[in-house]
């Protein structure tokens, strides 16, 4: 029997198939484990699933969004009304538009101070006050004071302003900006009298 010979030098022919890529050799192995090695496209309907969802959260945000200042600008409407700024006034009380704050004119306690050098016209005052259910506290003197007006020392703008809606004056003034006035002459607030006296209601 003939025996093949290879020539020196040679190498004798190997049944290999083609070298093949190292991801498919991958996929092929997952395969015969019984694991699939691509994922098909989404379905239409999982995308539409996923679609729905992120409109429906998106629109549950919108919606509570929404809701969340109108109720908080109500609330603010109203605890906190708008006031109004300026320095004028009109007889009759509440109809003054200028700031109220929030003190109570029964809280107040008011000095009165005579500003026109009428005979006892501070404690005339002071004891129709008192009778009308105000605080007062000490009477006392000004000058030059030509109309009833109410002074307040700083940080005590709320209750002058409360007491001159009570009484229908004007604006209060700041014990800095009123004529003949002195800090001393007062705690806090002060119902200066001019020859008009307190108002009548």
């Amino acid at each position: 029997m003939a025996r093949v010979e290879t020539p020196p030098g040679t190498t004798p022919p190997r049944n290999e198939p083609e070298e093949e890529h190292l991801d498919e050799w991958f996929a092929r192995r997952l395969e015969s484990q019984g694991i699939p090695s691509r994922f098909g496209a989404p379905s239409l309907s999982r995308v539409t699933a996923v679609v729905a969802l992120v409109l429906a959260l998106g629109g549950l945000l919108w919606a509570l969004s929404s809701v969340g200042p109108k109720a908080g600008a109500t609330n603010t409407q109203t605890t906190n009304p708008p006031t109004q700024g300026g320095h004028t006034n009109t007889t009759g009380g509440d109809t003054t538009p200028f700031q109220t704050g929030k003190a109570s004119w029964r809280s107040v306690t008011v000095d009165v101070l005579n500003g026109f050098g009428g005979s006892g016209a501070a404690g005339t005052a002071a004891a129709t006050l008192r009778a009308q259910g105000w605080k007062v506290g000490k009477t006392g003197n000004a000058t030059g004071i030509t109309k009833t007006e109410v002074v307040y020392l700083p940080g005590h703008k709320p209750e002058a302003v409360a007491v001159s809606r009570k009484l229908g004056l004007g604006a209060p003034v700041k014990i800095a900006d009123a004529t003949g006035v002195v800090p001393s002459s007062t705690t806090g607030v002060a119902i200066v009298l001019g020859p008009d006296l307190l108002p009548t209601h």
